[in-house]
């Protein structure tokens, strides 16, 4: 493992980052949940549940991309 050579304000700029993609990811799966699960008990095949499934999946995508480096592990 290489060390990461970014400074003290470069790191702390990577996990604020790194947190509000968190919080998006969390916000995104509360979506998912509130978009199958409505008024109506269990949805499937609707617009809006597939779009917030597509969101869900990009945000845990950038976030764990973005966690990578914010841990700073190359090989």
């Amino acid at each position: 493992m290489k060390s990461c050579s970014c400074s003290g304000a470069c790191t702390a700029v990577n996990w604020v980052i790194c947190l509000l993609l968190f919080l998006t990811t969390i916000s995104s799966l509360v979506g998912v949940y509130r978009t199958h699960f409505g008024l109506n008990g269990m949805t499937f095949g609707s617009t809006n549940s597939s779009l917030a499934l597509l969101a869900f999946v990009v945000s845990l995508t950038m976030w764990s991309k973005w966690m990578c480096r914010c841990l700073c592990t190359k090989e």
